[in-house]
């Protein structure tokens, strides 16, 4: 009978010992993250503007600029790892005067630039 709590005390040490080496191990091949890449927009429009990043392979919305206003995005990794250059592309929000026309959304401009992980970038919009 005294061997089944011994069994028991052995089995549960070596459980414990080998979960907490595996926990280790994960730590020290665990890479640190990428450096943070950002896009700084200003906008000297009086209209709001939604900034689209796109690589070779896809188009990725970042947000909303309001007018007259600065934002700063961050531009997912994954995107970076598509490509050395990527695409902005502002699509302008609201009416442009015309009654008739009434909410409209246009790209106004597009933009490629050189981007590595860790690179800040501002754009500039008049």
């Amino acid at each position: 009978m005294r061997r089944r709590p011994l069994l028991l005390l052995l089995v549960s040490w070596l459980g414990l010992t080998l979960a907490c080496g595996g926990a280790r191990a994960a730590q020290q091949g665990d890479t640190p993250p990428p450096p943070e890449t950002t896009v700084e927009v200003r906008s000297f429009k009086k209209v709001d503007v939604n900034l689209f990043v796109r690589s070779p392979t896809r188009r990725l919305r970042l947000g909303t600029v309001p007018g007259m206003t600065t934002r700063t995005f961050v531009i997912p990794p994954t995107l970076l790892s598509d490509a050395e250059r990527l695409g902005f592309a502002f699509e302008v929000i609201g009416t442009f005067g015309d009654e008739g026309i009434g909410s409209e959304r246009r790209y106004e401009t597009e933009q490629e630039l050189n981007v590595k992980p860790g690179d800040s970038l501002t754009l500039t919009l008049q």
